[in-house]
């Protein structure tokens, strides 16, 4: 995916919690070895319209904010309400 993110190419499957019963590739930091996020490959109707997309835990990320030039971790950062949904 880039230096700082690999894509596992092992399909996990979600036992428990929002994904459950779908099928997604691991992104994990190439530094530290942490699952930062993950990739649908097959999901129920609820989370159909993600698949393919890159989708990143928040508790795992940091965001550099241009507005104040500060890092913060993305847990912290208000991000505003999008829909991907048609």
């Amino acid at each position: 995916v880039t230096n700082d993110v690999a894509w596992e190419d092992s399909l996990m499957i979600g036992l428990e919690g929002a994904l459950l019963g779908c099928a997604y590739n691991a992104l994990s930091c190439r530094s530290c070895g942490l699952i930062v996020g993950f990739i649908l490959y097959s999901a129920s109707s609820d989370l159909a319209y993600l698949r393919g997309f890159f989708c990143f835990f928040k508790d795992s990320i940091l965001c550099y904010v241009l507005k104040n030039q500060m890092i913060m971790e993305a847990s912290k950062v208000n991000f505003p309400a999008v829909t991907l949904k048609e």
